[in-house]
């Protein structure tokens, strides 16, 4: 059996493996939990810079445990 996942998905999947909560995500790009939560479920879409923001703080923590600093 084979999953596929969008991006949002993989995004996701990735920010639970982090353990990055939704609060702290939220907080450091400056939009509401409800508003992150409803963009990872696919029902309403962020601005450009907010979507990159949120793309570039999870992508970040995973480089840093990779370093072994997080």
């Amino acid at each position: 059996m084979q999953f596929e996942f969008s991006v949002r998905q993989g995004y996701q999947l990735l920010r639970k493996q982090q353990r990055i909560k939704l609060k702290d995500l939220a907080s450091k790009i400056g939009v509401s939990v409800p508003m992150l939560s409803m963009y990872e479920n696919e029902i309403v879409n962020l601005h450009k810079e907010k979507e990159k923001q949120y793309r570039e703080y999870i992508l970040s923590a995973v480089g840093n445990e990779e370093d072994g600093s997080l």
